[in-house]
């Protein structure tokens, strides 16, 4: 009785801990100046270039974020970053979420070295590339 009561609680915690939930990312990578370079249109597939040192800057700090277009700030607040089970890639992906600004779809990140891209959590969905210069 005592081992069926034991495999109970251990199948019980087994399950529960293996229960995939959106949580907060620790490591943020995000940090630093990110110039936008590309965009890449869901419905089309057509990427735009866009010339690099044009001002479309975003800065992040660990809890705050910060647009600019040629020098001046079009919006900033604070933001967060969870993980969650991906619609699309069916894998686990960082979340970010804007303070303030409300949206229907999930946003998504990934960096590849010095390269950011952010998608929406959506079939046929824009994307965008930025490049870190600072």
């Amino acid at each position: 009785m005592k081992n069926l009561k034991l495999l109970s609680v251990i199948t019980f915690c087994t399950v529960i801990l293996a229960c995939k939930k959106d949580r907060p990312v620790t490591a943020n990578t995000l940090v630093g100046e990110w110039e936008l370079t590309a965009g890449i249109n869901g419905l089309t597939g057509i990427r735009t270039n866009y010339e690099r040192g044009k001002g479309n800057i975003t800065k992040y700090t660990q809890t705050t974020y910060e647009r600019m277009h040629d020098g001046q700030i079009v919006s900033k607040g604070a933001y967060t970053i969870k993980s969650f089970q991906s619609l699309i890639t069916k894998k686990e992906e960082k979340e970010i979420t804007y303070e303030g600004i409300a949206s229907v779809v999930r946003n998504y990140f990934t960096i590849d070295r010095d390269t950011l891209i952010i998608s929406v959590d959506a079939y046929d969905a824009p994307a965008s590339i930025f490049v870190r210069i600072n």
